[in-house]
């Protein structure tokens, strides 16, 4: 089966997810089945914004596990890694044991069995993986490989093989029980938090008949949130409320002087993580060095290397002549059918391919991470880059653009 076959089939039983993540899903499928070396441009999307299960940002990490043979995860001490490669790349970070607990609650409500599996904090992001197993439910929720691939059922697997998925059952079965996500908060030492910019969760049925495991990655460094010592985490996965009794207009006595929900009395998991002292073992950079380019100023305003992961934050100034140039040759924006400019064009219409083929290299132009695409949002005059957990740091780092497998340099922002 070829790639594009499999994501035909991936399309197939897979739900609508945010775009940004299925592009990179996407390439990250690519890379395991024709093992190229390049994924050059994961989105066009110039925002990657978070919001809550209204809207779900929930993207479904389908047959990856399986595909590979359970070779890379198998052995994964930590399955929590297993549904997110796209940030954390393939297998478990070699430092995971450093910041991640497990097995920190368990309770049932209304015949659901709710576990906080697994968490953990790396300075920036914070991880956790929770289920609920239905207990009257004695069907797997997990999408069989018959479902999967029909009658192109890969080597190595059977016609029932579960491979990592959620078939439509699960979410209405949780529903029918009353329990489940319920609004938009999580609470940190009981002060709450939305999800963040650069957040999001994806979703997962397994072999265990009625279970369904949720991943989530909270950015809490873009809501100005530090762990340090123990934490109370509370999460909104016990028992529905109704939400007419969280109104603020009605009850204005649940939120505080900031204009926060207080921490509700019910319908809440809480839990206990300890952060011990996790900046200790982050390395922060600012090199701060501008490279003028004929469209952009780029500079990297912070480099982060965690137990975890590698984080790298650009700040981007269009030049001003070539924003003129393109808004001459395209207009102020786009319009809408009335030919209203909806919003206009900014620094990001200009240099959004530069950004979008920028790659982490050393200083020989070569990959620091061959087949991972570390482009993870941009703006006007910002861009992130994530990448996987680097052991050895190179004595020099840059992001390059990459053609044809090959880095220009000559228009390569330093990082270290």
């Amino acid at each position: 089966m070829n790639s594009n076959e499999f994501k035909d089939k991936l399309t197939s039983v897979a739900p609508e997810v945010p775009e940004h993540f299925h592009n990179r899903v996407e390439m990250t499928l690519e890379s395991i089945v024709t093992q190229e070396a390049q994924m050059k441009e994961s989105t066009k999307q110039a925002i990657k914004t978070a919001g809550r299960f209204s809207s779900k940002t929930i993207a479904i990490a389908l047959a990856i596990t399986l595909l590979v043979g359970a070779v890379a995860f198998a052995a994964t001490q930590w399955n929590l890694f297993t549904s997110i490669p796209f940030l954390t790349g393939n297998g478990t970070p070699k430092n995971a044991d450093s910041v991640m607990q497990s097995n920190l609650y368990q309770g049932t409500v209304n015949n659901v069995e709710i576990t906080v599996r697994e968490a953990g904090y790396d300075g920036k992001t914070l991880l956790l993986q929770y289920s609920y197993r239905i207990l009257d439910v004695d069907t797997p929720y997990g999408v069989t490989a018959t479902e999967m691939f029909g009658d192109q059922i890969p080597e190595g697997m059977t016609a029932d093989t579960i491979v990592e998925g959620l078939n439509g059952n699960a979410e209405a079965d949780l529903e029918a029980h009353h329990v489940g996500w319920w609004i938009d908060s999580i609470w940190i030492n009981g002060k709450a938090m939305d999800m963040p910019n650069n957040s999001g969760s994806v979703v997962s049925g397994s072999t265990v008949p009625g279970e369904i495991i949720h991943t989530e990655y909270w950015r809490l460094d873009n809501e100005g949130f530090s762990l340090n010592g123990p934490i109370q985490i509370s999460l909104p996965i016990g028992e529905q409320q109704d939400l007419a009794d969280y109104s603020r207009k009605n009850h204005p006595e649940k939120y505080d002087v900031d204009g926060s929900l207080k921490l509700p009395e019910k319908g809440i998991v809480t839990f206990t993580y300890d952060a011990k002292d996790i900046l200790s073992q982050v390395t922060t950079l600012h090199p701060e060095e501008e490279k003028v380019l004929p469209d952009v100023t780029a500079k990297v305003k912070e480099a982060v290397f965690s137990p975890l992961m590698t984080y790298i934050t650009l700040d981007l100034k269009v030049n001003p002549d070539s924003l003129a140039a393109f808004i001459k040759a395209n207009g102020e924006g786009p319009k809408n059918e009335a030919g209203e400019v909806m919003w206009p064009y900014g620094g990001m219409d200009v240099f959004q391919d530069w950004v979008c083929s920028l790659e982490l290299v050393d200083g020989q132009g070569n990959l620091v991470f061959p087949g991972h695409a570390g482009q993870n949002g941009y703006g006007n005059e910002w861009a992130e880059f994530l990448y996987p957990y680097l052991e050895n740091i190179p004595a020099e780092l840059y992001l390059a653009p990459i053609e044809d497998g090959v880095a220009d340099m000559s228009q390569a922002v330093r990082v270290k």
